[in-house]
This record gives C-alpha cells, structure tokens and sequence, in this order.
C-alpha cells in the first residue's frame, strides 16, 4: 500500500492572492499556478493550470520508490512514536511487532504467516523488490512489467540475503501520486533509502541512491534507457513464462530464505485493511 496523496485535478475556491503559487504534496509537489478575479472584498481563484512533473518517453518508466518502516528502527522501541507515524503517511504502512501493521490511517492489522511485508491494494501480500505500484487506469492487479536491465542483476533484499533479479515486476499496489501509463512505485520491503536513526544513505538499497544506473530507481526525473520496460498482460501467452521466472528467482534467493510466489500472493488481507 503507497502512500496517500492526494491528486489535485479539480476546479477549487480559496482565499489568496491573484498569481500566487501553491503547493500541495505529502511527498510529490503539484505546483499551480491560479489566477484570479475580484467579486466585492473576496478573492475567487480558479485553478487556471495545473503542472504536474512530466512523465518519461512512453517507453521508459517514469520511477519511485517505497517501503514499510519498522517502529523499532525509527523509535527504538515497540509502541508508535511520532516519527513513526509520520514515516507510514508518507509510505502507507509500517510494522509493528508481532506480525502486525500499523496503516496510514492509524488502523492495526495482524498479517498471517505467509506474509512479512505488507498488502497492496490488491489484497496482496507485497514482494520486495519485485511488487510495483501503478495506476490502474492502465493496468490490472497481477499485471507484469518486464524491465530488461534488472534482469541478472544482484538485488541485496532486507533480511540480508540476496535475489538474482528476473527482469519482471508485478503490478499489486496503487498510489495516489503514481498517475500515468509508465509511472511505478517500486516496493523495497522494510530497507529504506537511509538509516532511520543517522539519516545515512543506505549504500546496500540496490534501488537507492549508491546504485548502478541499471537498477537505480530512486530518481522518478531520471529518464534513462536502463528503465525501457514492456507490459506482460494477464492472459497473455508470454505471462506464464514471466511468472515461472519470478517464482524460479524468489525460490533460489538462499535455501535458509526459500520463498514462493503462490505462497507469498495467495495471502489476501480483510476487507477494510486499506
């Protein structure tokens, strides 16, 4: 689950000045440029123009990251602190001990035991490094996303093992900020971008900010080829072969750590989780 932003892509009256520039964001900006008209004492504005950021090629993806945060990480202890809850507006969730999760809406939920991340708005349990958010206007939940350059490439995964990329994603989660037919969120489990407590760059996040320019996913205005993707669908005669490659990658991550995909996905969460 992404974290929630809110789109700004409505007709809206408010009280300000003509020209004046706003900016709403949680974590995106969308900067909007008003103008406006005098009726008595009041100021109306209408929105005249919105700017969102612009997306890549169409063929190239337009790129984010999240996570979940770990209370204990960014508290040092097991009950929400202020910190933390501000972490999990911005990423969607966070964990809590016990196998529970605490949401952006300040809601508590106790995962089963086949899933020690967190659930996208799929129902599904989210796979680190492999689950993407999109917008979904475009895609449906299950949906894969082939990016050739992760393909091989070695991805160092939370719990300190590490995963031979396959060069698929799976499309299992929304964000309210992920709007556009090559705009993803990658999910990076409970590894951040820095350390919760020193504000460190986390160099050993293979989607960071210390990563190769084939698996750098960090940067959403960096519109390299490396991020040159197609589109798997449900159904298609390709998908099979796609999601055997995932299985095959997650199941060969280390034999302490063996994981599989049906074991991971069937997970669904209780309705209301969201």
């Amino acid at each position: 689950m992404t974290r929630a932003c809110a789109v700004l892509d409505a007709t809206v009256v408010a009280w300000a000045a003509p020209g004046l520039l706003l900016s709403y964001s949680m974590k995106y900006s969308v900067p909007l440029k008003l103008t406006g008209y005098v009726l008595g004492a009041s100021i109306f504005l209408n929105i005249a123009e919105a700017s969102i950021q612009r997306l890549c090629a169409p063929n190239i993806a337009t790129t984010s990251v999240y996570y979940t945060p770990d209370v204990s990480k960014i508290c040092g202890k097991s009950n929400p602190c202020k910190a933390f809850k501000k972490e999990v507006r911005m990423q969607g969730s966070g964990t809590l001990p016990g196998g529970k999760i605490y949401t952006h809406q300040g809601k508590t939920h106790t995962l089963t035991s086949s899933c020690d991340t967190t659930i996208g708005s799929s129902g599904k349990c989210l796979i680190p490094f492999i689950s993407v958010a999109a917008d979904m206007r475009y895609y449906e939940p299950g949906d894969i996303i082939q990016m050739p350059s992760l393909k091989g490439k070695v991805i160092n995964l939370p719990d300190g093992s590490k995963m031979i990329h396959p060069g698929y994603l799976i499309v299992q989660d929304t964000g309210g900020a992920i709007r556009g037919p090559n705009r993803f969120d990658f999910y990076m489990g409970s590894m951040g971008l820095r350390d919760a407590r020193t504000g460190k760059i986390n160099r050993d996040n293979s989607f960071g900010y210390a990563a190769s320019k084939d698996t750098r996913m960090v940067d959403k205005s960096e519109c390299s080829d490396s991020k040159s993707f197609t589109v798997v669908r449900r159904g298609s005669v390709s998908y099979e072969t796609s999601l055997a490659a995932i299985d095959d990658a997650l199941r060969n991550i280390s034999d302490n750590n063996r994981v599989s995909l049906a074991s991971i996905t069937r997970h669904r969460f209780p309705a209301g989780f969201q």
